[in-house]
């Protein structure tokens, strides 16, 4: 890791509106309908560059064309992936971004970054358009992934590492610009082909945005299974198997994982509203066919019941939810 951030429990429109004033307009998805998600959004310059520094337990965050019209889209961002994992897309490129990874994303471009509900900090070069326009001209894209295996992505840690050295002087951070410049030159002038840009994994990784907004749409029914899912996306179990493995889950634990997150979405809004609906109507409103089950896997989740987790007087904390 470059750096370290503090995090805190914040309103999700705060979040949201420190993101925008750092990096533009976002709109921002909590995990399992959150009011409140684990983040911080920082701002720095070190080394002759301007960093941001994003950190969050959401569901997505995405930029589409009225974002856009909201601010000038005055910068590309060279994002290194710090911590946790993130599916980014923009234009034809969908990469699984790993720790490590380095994406380049066009601010006047649509783009979408999915963390499935877990922790994901990222690392923000802001690169002025103007600049990178009069350098690499036609040539400059957004969506541009290079794998931290890369010589070229190794060399852009080392100089941004240099950058986080205390002490740069004004003619070291000068030459630390056109040393980050040569290397994003070298990134995009790569053996004279976009196809660089697609992570090699691209078909999973598109299977695996599917299937997430398929469980997503579809957990609480009951019916529902990892053989009926692969069928109505044209896929195999296998295919699927193999796609969910850059989130280390199965589809079944991620199905599992949704309708859990549901139940406790369902407790706390009876705890609020002093509704008295069963636990079992819970447990079958959102996909469970067999109570004892259900019961047998809360306890293992959340150390707890049910009817504990609902009698509870405040939310149980980021790290409880499975996702």
């Amino acid at each position: 890791m470059l750096t370290t951030l503090s995090t805190s429990s914040l309103p999700v429109d705060q979040f949201r509106s420190d993101l925008h004033a750092v990096c533009g307009s976002f709109q921002v998805e909590p995990a399992a309908s959150r009011d409140h998600l684990r983040g911080a959004v920082a701002h720095e310059a070190r080394g002759g560059f301007e960093f941001a520094h994003v950190a969050k337990d959401a569901q997505s965050i995405r930029r589409d064309r009225s974002n856009i019209a909201r601010d000038g889209a005055e910068h590309f961002f060279l994002i290194v992936q710090e911590e946790g994992r993130a599916l980014m897309s923009q234009r034809e490129s969908v990469s699984m971004l790993r720790p490590g990874d380095l994406v380049l994303i066009d601010s006047a471009e649509p783009s979408e970054f999915t963390f499935f509900g877990s922790y994901s900090r990222q690392l923000s070069v802001h690169l002025p358009r103007m600049e990178l326009q009069k350098r690499f001209g036609d040539a400059l894209r957004g969506g541009l992934f290079m794998p931290r295996s890369d010589h070229t992505t190794l060399a852009i840690i080392a100089v941004l590492a240099k950058a986080f050295q205390p002490n740069n002087n004004p003619t070291q951070s000068s030459y630390l610009g056109e040393a980050m410049y040569g290397l994003l030159g070298s990134m995009l002038f790569a053996n004279g082909t976009p196809a660089r840009c697609i992570d090699a994994d691209v078909g999973n990784a598109r299977l695996l945005e599917r299937a997430v907004a398929y469980i997503d749409a579809n957990h609480t029914d009951c019916e529902l299974t990892i053989q009926r899912m692969a069928v109505d996306l044209k896929a195999s179990s296998r295919q699927l198997q193999r796609a969910f493995t850059s989130l280390d889950i199965t589809p079944t634990e991620y199905l599992l994982q949704k309708r859990l997150a549901s139940a406790c979405e369902a407790l706390k809004q009876q705890r609020m509203t002093e509704n008295k609906t069963f636990i079992s109507t819970i447990a079958y409103s959102v996909g469970f066919n067999d109570l004892s089950y259900f019961n047998r896997l809360f306890r293992a989740t959340f150390n707890c019941t049910p009817s504990q987790y609902k009698d509870v007087n405040a939310d149980p904390g980021p790290g409880c939810l499975p996702m």
